[in-house]
């Protein structure tokens, strides 16, 4: 935490504080001391007029209280000195400062402090402000046996002004004197502390250095002999905090690249369930991870069940794991809750296991085996229903043992053409880079495979057409493979494409790619199914009963175009109209 002062500020003023205390105290004892010796002088001087005052006024007789009051007035004049005489009741009778006549608007003085001395003690005196004349007076009162008059009380009031003139002279020297040597002292004070930080700058230098990761940097020269131990434990800390920091950063180093060497992702909740860390495989598949810091998993991966899995193992101290499933932006992942055997700062470690292609695997392993059982078992059925008819009845096998022997051989074929599919299917798929991919020409190609599948039209009107530009006359692919891709396309045309229809060939060069596409005029495959045709045993649904075939066609085009490079689409309806359809393939061009 920074201080706001300096320590040069601090020093100063601690000097200033001790200097100050030593001058204050001296002096105010040097006050008081001299001011109770005047005020003893000046009450000694007053009691001495009092005395004479006394004398005077009892060798004279005064008929009222009009003669005392002249003979009180001339005294004044003479002496300057105020003079009071105070009826035991406290009552001014007269006053050598206030006329005669208004004496009535004069307070009661039975309270004042001389008063009530000099009527219990027979003296007393006062230091104060008077109201009456507007000056720091000194009051000394006697108590006096005045005929006709009886006891009074009389009182003289002398200025204090000399001895607050005094006062004053003495107070304003001294604190001339304390300002001087407070700057004085002020000056000598900063001086030397600049001097001792200055020695000391080369300790805060290697400070900073260490607080910027600099820690081969060390004192070399002490500032004194005092701070030798200082160097050196400075020294010493500096050592030890660069070599547990290459541990620090050794092991770190380590962990990061095995955390970052596995394909799991992995994300650790501090204490209260928030996000805190994650190593690469979660950022990388979790695109907008800037966004994940210090938020909840409920909050980023939407599941409610994630979140109280997570709050159960951080808040308990017997659950240590947990797991479950979800779904995130279509993916499917296992995830794992952990809880460390030390809880400082990490109160949950989850573990992301990205199952999505085992399932889509699992998915495909059943559908599969669910259509490669129904395509099978329909044609096996139908073998062994014909078989078992002509063998156990003589005369139907005379007379249509041939039509039955004709069906048997169909159903056979077809077989025998599923397995083929799948066999191929399988060798593509387990062995991709068997394709070798070299430059040749699309022309050749296409022509042989349309001739393979010319004899499908029988006596159909449907027309083919092809016309290939010179930027798009050569590709780099593998002949053969290439030839069943378009087999497969123009089979698929040929059975959708109505009679009169047209099958074209298209090409189209965009960058370093060729697109190639099939047309046909038929019904086109709808939006809802675009997705799936390339799944398979995949068939359209409204031509599934309708149209033959084994559904592993596309599927198989599929594996040989990405075996190419390449990539395989549909566009349906084709642009423009409201019908037909395009498998679009794209190949790396020759040019």
């Amino acid at each position: 935490m920074k201080n706001r002062y300096s320590l040069k500020i601090k020093l100063i003023f601690s000097f200033w504080l001790v200097l100050i205390m030593a001058l204050v105290i001296p002096s105010y004892y040097f006050i008081n001391t001299v001011e109770d010796e005047i005020k003893k002088e000046t009450i000694k001087s007053v009691s001495d007029r009092m005395a004479f005052l006394i004398w005077g006024l009892s060798t004279q007789e005064y008929e009222d209280l009009r003669e005392l009051d002249a003979a009180i007035r001339d005294i004044g004049q003479e002496s300057q000195d105020r003079i009071t005489v105070i009826s035991t009741q406290g009552v001014v009778l007269v006053d050598s400062m206030v006329a005669f006549d208004n004496l009535d608007l004069v307070e009661n003085h039975g309270s004042r402090e001389e008063f009530l001395k000099a009527l219990q003690d027979g003296q007393g005196y006062s230091v104060r402000q008077s109201r009456t004349v507007d000056r720091h007076l000194i009051y000394y009162a006697r108590n006096l046996e005045l005929d006709p008059f009886g006891t009074v009380i009389l009182r003289m009031a002398t200025p204090y002004a000399v001895m607050d003139s005094f006062f004053k002279r003495v107070s304003t020297g001294l604190w001339q004197m304390m300002l001087l040597s407070l700057l004085f002292t002020g000056l000598l004070v900063f001086i030397i502390v600049r001097i001792l930080t200055k020695k000391l700058q080369p300790m805060v230098s290697l400070a900073q250095a260490i607080g910027h990761g600099n820690y081969q940097k060390r004192i070399t020269e002490s500032p004194g002999r005092e701070f030798d131990p200082l160097v050196d434990a400075i020294n010493e800390m500096a050592g030890n905090i660069q070599s547990n920091i290459e541990v620090v950063s050794s092991q770190k180093m380590e962990l990061q690249t095995i955390l970052n060497g596995i394909r799991d992702s992995l994300v650790a909740l501090d204490n209260t369930g928030r996000i805190m860390s994650f190593n690469k495989s979660f950022e990388d598949t979790f695109i907008h991870y800037n966004h994940f810091f210090g938020k909840r998993p409920l909050e980023v991966f939407h599941s409610n069940e994630l979140q109280v899995y997570c709050e159960e193992v951080i808040s308990s101290d017997l659950v240590r794991n947990k797991s479950l499933g979800i779904t995130f932006k279509d993916r499917h992942y296992d995830v794992n809750i952990v809880s460390p055997e030390d809880r400082g700062r990490i109160g949950a470690i989850l573990v992301f296991r990205d199952i999505t292609d085992i399932r889509r695997l699992e998915s495909v392993r059943k559908d599969f085996v669910a259509n490669a059982s129904h395509e099978l078992r329909t044609p096996l059925t139908s073998i062994k229903g014909y078989t078992e008819t002509l063998l156990e009845n003589r005369e139907l096998f005379e007379n249509k043992g041939k039509e039955f022997l004709e069906i048997i051989n169909k159903n056979t074929n077809n077989m025998i053409r599923l397995l083929d599919d799948i066999l191929q299917l399988s060798r593509i798929e387990s062995d991709p880079e068997k394709i070798v991919v070299r430059k040749i020409a699309l022309g050749p190609v296409i022509e042989k495979s349309w001739k393979e599948c010319c004899h499908y039209i029988q006596d159909r009107d449907i027309s083919f057409n092809f016309r290939l530009d010179e930027i798009c006359s050569e590709a780099m692919g593998e002949p053969e493979y290439l030839g069943h891709v378009f087999q497969n396309l123009f089979e698929n045309s040929i059975k959708f494409t109505p009679d009169k229809g047209q099958i074209e060939v298209l090409c189209v060069l965009k960058g370093d790619m060729i697109h190639i596409g099939v047309r046909d005029n038929g019904p086109g495959i709808p939006r809802e199914e675009q997705s799936r045709v390339f799944e398979r045993f995949y068939r359209v649904k409204k031509f599934k009963n309708k149209v033959r075939g084994t559904g592993l066609g596309l599927s198989i085009c599929r594996n040989i175009i990405r075996s190419m490079g390449g990539q395989i689409w549909v566009e349906s309806p084709v642009t423009g109209t409201n019908q037909g359809c395009i498998i679009w393939f794209s190949l790396r061009s020759a040019a």
